[in-house]
């Protein structure tokens, strides 16, 4: 899942960016923000006493 937010980040230009560009950008970043929140969720969701 990392390569696939590493892929999305990749851009071919540094200038001007294009609107498909950002929002590639966009689409990784809200992938790494899923990812990380559900680990997250996870070590609250294994570490609480029940």
């Amino acid at each position: 899942m990392m390569d696939l937010a590493l892929l999305l980040l990749q851009q071919g230009t540094t200038g001007n960016p294009a609107p498909i560009g950002v929002f590639r950008f966009f689409a990784a970043f809200v992938l790494i923000v899923t990812i990380y929140s559900s680990f997250l969720g996870f070590t609250y969701w294994i570490s609480k006493d029940e």
